[in-house]
């Protein structure tokens, strides 16, 4: 299955600071180099969408946001609430970082964070976690890790189409 299209970016009609153009931004401040938009490498998202799309009633949002500190957002929905997200960050040599940010228990949390690399803690709440992928990514462990994200958001009916 194809990924999501990306995007183009839009103008708005007002600076966004993404291209570096208005000197208040923080992306001005940040670096001296011309800003481009962050990419997410094309097989991670194709390889991220076959996974979220397998699953009953996946939907794909498309954040198109102009953030300068992040790529375009793929947010994977079950009944319009997100199990997981990808994007991507710019790494301090500028390239593109992809994450996952997905549901988790507290039990499979508190066993994964203290692992670290490649789990960190995302500022987007207590019941998820966020995954860096890496070219060393274990494609079944996130395999496990959306399924198990997909579930506890996802009604019974459909987590028993699962099993």
């Amino acid at each position: 299955m194809p990924p999501p299209p990306r995007p183009a970016p839009r103008s708005h009609g007002r600076p966004s600071g993404r291209r570096g153009n208005d000197p208040a931004s923080p992306a001005a401040h940040r670096s001296t180099r011309a800003s481009v938009p962050i990419e997410i490498p094309l097989d991670i998202c194709e390889r991220v969408s076959r996974l979220c799309l397998a699953l009953p009633e996946v939907t794909v949002r498309v954040d198109e946001s102009l953030v300068a500190e992040r790529s375009t957002a793929y947010s994977f929905d079950i009944r319009r609430r997100s199990f997981c997200l990808l994007m991507a960050r710019e790494d301090p040599a500028g390239k593109p970082v992809p994450l996952l940010v997905i549901r988790a228990s507290s039990a499979e949390r508190d066993a994964l964070l203290p692992l670290g690399h490649p789990f960190f803690a995302p500022r987007a709440g207590r019941d998820r976690i966020g995954v860096m992928l890496t070219p060393h990514t274990d494609w079944e462990e996130i395999r496990e890790l959306v399924t198990d994200s997909y579930r506890i958001l996802a009604p019974k009916k459909l987590t028993a189409l699962l099993d």
